[in-house]
């Protein structure tokens, strides 16, 4: 009933691709065995729970039924007392209880947002007859919007148990429905682009021909996985099956069922003692610190459940794949393509582009990647005729449109360094095709605009004010261009087509990069947007639909480090530097700096490519990427800024933050004032360590210690990895004396470039890092502790 914290990644290709990177040893397997590990019953009759991340934390939203806590009481007691809360799994405390008169709860975690769907009871209905679905949701798990009605029910139906997920480029809920014309709990789907208006999905059921229920719903590498409960003689267990359009299903084999019932447990909650368990549902995951979380109820479907907790080591993807694997072994035979295009990864024929191998691939930085990493922080200007159109950045409005009257860049590299910027990156070239400098390729430029009667350069305004200032320069520049007339469709990766005439725009764009790349001295940043991309290594030709290979893509790259060697290139087909997968201020965690073969889809990069492949989050403080009038309310609050620095650079990655000059060529002065106070903020939060020390200091890779002069308050640490030659730490556990005992406050996995934790408060006068790794290899520069007020 629950998703998981969204790492997001190309899902629709990545079951679809061949991965012949894989070694025999691993695709090879002559006997299935079910991976879960059961970790023991809970004594709770909680039926319903899911699991759920957020802010690094793990939870568990709770179903609690009132007649529970009522001596002799019987389902349906007291049901408008019921309600959805829930608990902080590190105190085992009830934190919130964010509906009460409903049932059937579940979670979603989206973009650092907590949803719940939840039924509501209503007033004077009988108990369960649920004809409506609310939704609330809280960035904090303290405030909460009000409920909000989001799904009605027609005619006779009712709810019963929910389910919501994040597909590829929407949600989706399932519910079940009592209709009459299907066996019960029979699973509906619907869709919805915002999670306030959903439609049904025509013929998107599953389980008309069985009993089903209990559901649970997940996407994962271009599959909808849905656990439901299957019914035995007299037994009930937990299945898998799954769907690539939620209409068509393929279920797992019947001897592996996903979770089972264990006959030898007796002496369940509100249950006659000597009744035998016979039941496993309501399964609800989660990733959490390098395991996939379960928690699911046993009993025996009458009064009561049986919670329980298991664990699997690895991604729920990696999970649910394991079910439907096959046991012959596959290590000389791929797997069959399943889409309707060309894969890359298929060894060409004829004409068909080549794909290097990456077999040999970097596991440390390059003297540019660890400048680059060093900076962390950077931020983004998108300023363009867009500017002028309500950040429509796809029309392409009369040349003459852009006229920055007041344009002063030194405004825009001083709010930058605000707040902490390192490196500036200006879009030179978006979309639609305008060029900022006076290109000699088109005069869809500056030249046309009433700004300096045409004479004037905002990429050259812009070096000059950066280099004032001392800050590092880097340009954005759309590979697609509306105004030429050649871009690629906005498919998933793997399906996108090539539009217009790429032979004739290829010379032209790269006479665009040349000028740009030998006429404005050092630059450190180079920065392709993936989007609408002519030369993205799945472009395929529209009347042959085989991919035009990275030729293209390979050549722009050489140019960039002939006449640029000491920049780095995010983006392109043989990128320096990766997305992180969102604009939100987001990466996922761990976050690993190496991408190993066969993982590129997965980590925002084409399939051709391993090695050292930093990430970087970047970020919208406006609901647009470009300035549009009355827009300040908009502004991202300090808090979420706060929040996106801790999730991403605080998670290993880069960050950069975007700034909107307006028609004038000005930050806005609330957009500078914003950004100011959330420079400050990052000050205070770092100005005061309570200690530190590293691995040279403490002489161990092993074990780090801080010992405080006296009994303080700490909830924040600052964790550090050299990774001058890599990275090698794979886990690490803070431990903090109290009491005369060691208790562990924090733990993780990837540390890398920085790792900033926030934790409950504790008083010590001591702490202890534990590192887990390859600690021949492994050194901490920095293991910093401070107490930040919120």
């Amino acid at each position: 009933m629950t998703t998981y914290h969204n790492y997001m990644m190309p899902n629709r290709i990545l079951n679809s691709i061949i991965l012949l990177f894989f070694s025999s040893a691993l695709l090879a397997q002559t006997t299935w065995k079910n991976p879960i590990q059961k970790q023991g019953r809970l004594g709770s009759p909680l039926v319903e729970t899911s699991p759920f991340v957020f802010n690094d934390k793990l939870y568990l939203l709770e179903n609690n039924q009132k007649f529970w806590d009522v001596p002799g009481g019987k389902p349906g007691d007291h049901f408008h007392n019921d309600e959805v809360r829930i608990r902080d799994l590190a105190s085992d405390k009830i934190i919130s209880v964010p509906l009460k008169n409903h049932g059937f709860g579940t979670v979603l975690t989206w973009n650092n947002r907590v949803y719940i769907f939840a039924g509501n009871y209503g007033e004077g209905k009988p108990w369960r007859k649920i004809t409506e679905i609310t939704m609330t949701s809280s960035l904090d798990l303290k405030k909460w919007t009000k409920p909000q009605a989001i799904l009605q029910a027609s005619g006779d139906e009712y709810f019963f148990n929910t389910a919501v997920c994040r597909g590829e480029d929407k949600f989706i809920l399932l519910y079940e429905t009592n209709d009459s014309r299907w066996k019960p709990f029979t699973l509906r789907y619907m869709e919805s682009t915002d999670m306030k208006h959903w439609n049904e999905i025509p013929d998107a059921i599953y389980g008309t021909d069985k009993y089903v229920g209990g559901p649970a719903l997940y996407y994962e590498g271009g599959w909808y996985y849905t656990l439901y409960l299957e019914a035995l003689n007299k037994a009930w267990e937990t299945r898998i099956t799954r769907s690539k359009d939620l209409i068509h299903w393929e279920d797992a084999p019947t001897d592996r069922p996903f979770v089972t019932f264990d006959p030898t447990h007796l002496n369940m909650p509100l249950t006659d003692l000597n009744i035998s368990e016979n039941n496993a549902s309501d399964v609800e995951l989660c990733y959490f610190n390098g395991k996939t979380i379960l928690y699911f109820t046993g009993g025996n479907q009458q009064v009561a459940g049986d919670l329980q907790r298991a664990t699997y080591d690895g991604t729920p993807r990696q999970l649910f794949e394991y079910f439907f694997e096959s046991t012959e072994d596959k290590s000389s035979v791929p797997p069959q393509h399943q889409g309707n295009w060309a894969p890359v990864l298929i060894p060409p024929k004829g004409e068909e582009a080549q794909i290097q191998k990456n077999s040999e691939y970097s596991t440390k930085p390059t003297p540019e990647q660890l400048a680059f990493q060093e900076r962390q922080l950077g931020a983004f200007i998108h300023f363009g005729p867009a500017s002028y159109i309500q950040s429509d950045m796809m029309s392409v409005p009369a040349a003459d449109i852009f006229d920055p009257s007041q344009l002063d860049a030194e405004q825009w590299v001083k709010t930058a360094q605000s707040f902490g910027a390192k490196h500036i990156v200006l879009t030179v070239k978006h979309h639609n095709g305008y060029c900022l400098w006076p290109t000699k390729t088109t005069d869809y430029s500056v030249k046309q605009s009433p700004w300096k009667d045409g004479k004037g350069d905002v990429a050259a305004e812009f070096v000059k004010a950066c280099r004032k200032y001392n800050m590092k320069i880097g340009f954005y520049i759309s590979g697609g261009d509306k105004h030429f007339g050649c871009t690629s469709t906005p498919d998933p990766q793997g399906e996108r087509k090539l539009v217009g005439d790429i032979h004739k725009y290829f010379p032209v764009f790269m006479e665009q990069l040349r000028e740009l790349l030998t006429g404005y001295g050092e630059i450190s940043y180079l920065w392709f947007d993936g989007a609408y991309d002519p030369f993205g290594w799945d472009v395929m030709d529209p009347k042959t639909m085989k991919p035009l290979g990275t030729a293209y893509g390979d050549a722009i790259q050489a140019m960039v480090k002939h006449l640029q060697p000491d920049a780095v290139v995010m983006g392109g087909t043989k990128p320096d530097i990766r997305w992180s997968g969102s604009e939100q201020g987001w990466a996922a965690y761990p976050l690993w700096n190496i991408v190993r073969p066969g993982e590129g889809l997965e980590r925002w990069v084409g399939p051709q490519n391993a090695g050292w492949i930093p990430a970087e989050a970047n970020l919208h403080t406006r609901d647009t990427w470009f300035w549009t009038p009355n827009s300040d309310g908009t502004l991202k609050e300090i808090s979420f800024l706060k929040n996106a620095y801790f999730e991403s650079i605080g998670r290993g990655s880069n960050l950069l933050i975007n700034m909107t000059p307006d028609k004038r060529g000005l930050i806005p002065e609330e957009e500078v004032k914003r950004l100011s106070e959330f420079g400050k903020t990052l000050e205070r939060t770092f100005a005061t360590p309570l200690g530190n020390t590293n691995s040279s200091e403490n002489k161990s890779t092993g074990e780090l210690f801080i010992k405080l002069p006296q009994e303080q308050s700490t909830n924040l640490l600052v964790l550090e990895e050299d990774i001058r030659q890599g990275q090698f730490i794979k886990q690490y556990k803070v431990d903090a004396l109290i009491s005369g005992e060691w208790k562990t406050i924090a733990e993780g996995q990837s540390i890398g470039r920085k790792r900033i934790q926030p934790f409950d408060p504790v008083e010590t006068t001591e702490l202890r890092l534990s590192l887990i790794g390859e600690l021949d290899k492994a050194s901490i520069e920095n293991f910093t502790i401070y107490f930040s007020g919120q």
